[in-house]
Parts: structure tokens; C-alpha cells; sequence
């Protein structure tokens, strides 16, 4: 995989004056998504410095940036790749998740052991690090960055700012600092933690069939094999998410079972799953927050907001509920994301959905991590905190 991630780069040593010439800064106003430029490298230098020390520098800066991008290529790429895509250990590691109280007053810790999402990653390579965020026109998503900057030498503005420009004068061979601040400012879908996944289940859920409508980057399947549980039933519109679950059941030796499929969930067909189903526990989409390879996404099909949460969300709901035991327990978890100021947030407007079929019995808050601010991802910037949504299915 390491290879066919190294081959999307041009593999060309240019010469240095060729690339001081060619070393151009993106326009991030840019909607096109066709990477649009603002202006040369230079003269975005001279008229952002107000006084700093970067155009003293900018000889510097542009000698390393030359190693890191021309002359050093291949290791600054393979630093990346296998922070980003390698495992740094055997599968049945991240198969094996210890138990952890996580709940405290309402609040589920969701900033440990984040570790165990490596497995998601390595498995949807491809797809997670080419998901765009809120606009098929999306230019800042991982690899489409990438792309820009090591084959056309097209820069994030961010890179030539002063924390991010100091940084890269002090590159001494190890591109690490220089591949963390750039994945800062990267578009790139989030992998739901399946420590916390695995610590809810254990936690506030009971039974032995666990559902899930969507896949989650097969990171619910991954804490399903450390649970309680004994059989998980899930679909997704992605066919090589569901390949790799798939795969990864056929990697171990379990008595656990699954059931894997590849379809819209507003349009699953659970009738053969009648009133058998104990848990639901997921994070749906977020309307149109993220945009991945799918003629069957929701977003896709019902762009309009208000159409969406009548025909992909309450749709998909009226499914799930039809497959649940009485008493059986539906969670799901979603930020406070607004999408206009004069509306809810869709946080609250996917709770009352579900409010009108099932019983709404406790609200949590997870959090995921401890910085807020604009580069933290839309799902955990308000606070870095999303809702998670309690049913049940009671008698009536």
C-alpha cells in the first residue's frame, strides 16, 4: 500500500531555480476546487510580513522547503504514510480493547486510546484521506493538498504564515513537525474512537445483537469484537467499507457473527431482523458535512435539508425501530452543528425525530478532545463536545 501511495507523486528532481520560480501560494477562498492560485511565493511574502522576520528568511525558507518537497520527497512522503496508513501493531491488538470507565456526571471521556482508530484508517486508506468536507468542490481534503504541493508545488497559505514558515526554516531531515501542522489545516473525516465506542456499549447497553446503519469506517465493528455482544448487523453505502469488514472477520478466529450490507439504510430491508435486535449505537451522517466517493450518499440524495431528515433520517429510523426488541436501547451520537443561524442545531433536530417513535430516556456529552478553535474539525469545534442521544422502545 506504501507503494501505491508513493507512485501518486510525480518523481522529479527539479532543480532549485526552477523551483523558486515554480513555488506558488493557494487562494483558500478558492470554491472551485480546481486550486486556484493567489499569487507566487514571493509576493504573497512581501505583502503579508507587517514587520516580521520572514522576507530576511525566505531564502531559507524556500532551501528547506526544496528538501522537503523535491530533494527529500520519498522520505518526507513515507514519514507521512506511515504515521497515517501503516499499523504500528499486530491486528489482533487493536481487536483486544480494555475496558474503561469512561462515563463521569454525563460525560463520556472520548479522548483516550484514540489508538485504536488506526485500524479504520489503515483499512479505508483511500477513502478517508480523499473525503471532502461540506462542498464537492473541496480543495483543502488530505491527498488533494498533497497533491498540490508535491507535484504542482502549490502551497497552503497556512504554510507560509509565521508559525508554520518558522517551522520549516528549522527542518533538519525529520519532516514529523512539518506533517503535523499541515495535517492541522487538512480536511479529513473523523474515525468514531472505538475504545469509547466499546466502553458505551459496555456501559449504558445490554443483549447480544448489536445494529449499526452505518459502518463508521468499520470502527464499530472493530469494538464489537472486544464486547459482550455476539452479533453485529450493519450496512453502509461505501462497497469497499463494507469489503473491509468483510476482510476483517475473516482475519480472526471468533464465534462472534456479522452481518454486513450494502445499501442506503433508508432502504434496508430489516423484516428478517423483526423485533430481534437489543443495541443501536452509531453516529449518522452529518448531512452534508462530509462528501466521499458515493452515488448512494445521503446528502446526495436528499440535498435539501428538511427533505433529508424526512426521507434518509426518520426513514432510517422507522427501519431500526422495526427490527428492536421491546425495551431494546437506540443511541446515536451527533454534534451541535447549525447549519443556518435561524435553525436548530442538528443535533436537536435528529433527537426529535427520533422522539417520535421512541422514548427519549437520557442525554450525554462526549467529549473529544481538548483544543477548540477554526482548525479543529466541524464535528468537536463547538467545545470539542457532541450529544449522544438515549432511546428506548418501550410497550407503546
Amino acid at each position: 500500500m506504501r507503494n501505491n501511495f508513493l507512485s501518486l507523486f510525480e518523481q522529479q528532481l527539479i532543480p532549485y531555480a526552477e523551483f523558486n520560480k515554480s513555488i506558488k501560494v493557494l487562494d483558500i477562498s478558492d470554491k472551485t476546487g480546481t486550486y486556484l492560485v493567489r499569487s507566487d511565493l514571493d509576493t504573497f511574502i512581501s505583502k503579508n510580513s507587517r514587520g516580521d522576520n520572514r522576507p530576511a528568511k525566505l531564502e531559507q525558507y524556500k532551501q528547506c522547503l526544496y528538501q522537503i518537497l523535491v530533494t527529500d520527497r520519498t522520505k518526507t512522503l513515507t514519514t507521512w504514510y506511515d504515521k497515517h496508513g501503516m499499523l504500528p501493531k499486530s491486528i489482533d491488538f487493536y481487536l483486544n480493547i480494555t475496558q474503561k470507565n469512561i462515563i463521569n456526571d454525563k460525560i463520556i471521556n472520548g479522548k483516550t486510546n484514540s489508538k485504536y482508530g488506526k485500524i479504520a484508517r489503515h483499512l479505508n486508506f483511500d477513502t478517508i484521506y480523499n473525503t471532502k468536507k461540506l462542498s464537492h468542490n473541496d480543495s483543502e481534503y488530505t491527498i488533494g493538498l498533497m497533491l498540490a504541493m508535491f507535484n504542482d508545488y502549490k502551497i497552503r497559505n497556512s504554510m507560509a504564515c509565521p508559525a508554520f514558515f518558522d517551522q520549516i526554516c528549522q527542518y533538519d531531515g525529520d519532516s514529523s513537525k512539518f506533517w503535523n501542522a499541515f495535517m492541522l489545516g487538512a480536511n479529513k473525516p473523523s474515525v468514531f474512537n472505538p475504545q469509547t465506542y466499546k466502553s458505551i456499549l459496555d456501559e449504558l447497553f445490554e443483549g447480544e445483537v448489536l445494529l449499526a446503519p452505518v459502518m463508521g469506517w468499520n470502527s464499530y465493528q472493530t469494538a464489537f469484537y472486544s464486547s459482550k455482544f455476539k452479533h453485529f448487523i450493519s450496512t453502509d453505502v461505501i462497497p469497499s467499507v463494507v469489503d473491509n469488514g468483510k476482510h476483517l472477520h475473516s482475519l480472526q478466529h471468533t464465534d462472534k457473527t456479522i452481518d454486513l450490507y450494502c445499501v442506503p439504510s433508508e432502504r434496508w430491508d430489516l423484516s428478517k431482523y423483526k423485533e430481534q435486535v437489543d443495541a443501536i449505537l452509531f453516529s449518522p451522517p452529518y448531512f452534508d458535512l462530509e462528501i466521499y466517493d458515493s452515488e448512494n450518499q445521503s446528502f446526495t440524495n436528499y440535498p435539501n435539508y428538511q427533505e433529508w431528515l424526512k426521507c434518509y433520517w426518520e426513514q432510517t429510523v422507522k427501519n431500526c425501530v422495526s427490527s428492536m426488541k421491546i425495551g431494546a436501547k437506540f443511541g446515536f451520537v451527533i454534534s451541535n452543528y447549525v447549519k443556518d443561524k435561524k435553525m436548530n442545531s442538528i443535533s436537536q433536530d435528529m433527537r426529535d425525530v427520533v422522539s417520535k417513535h421512541l422514548q427519549l430516556v437520557d442525554h450525554y456529552k462526549i467529549q473529544w478532545s481538548n483544543r477548540s478553535g477554526s482548525r479543529e474539525s466541524y464535528k468537536t469545534r463547538n467545545g470539542n463536545f457532541e450529544d449522544l442521544w438515549m432511546f428506548i422502545k418501550d410497550q407503546n
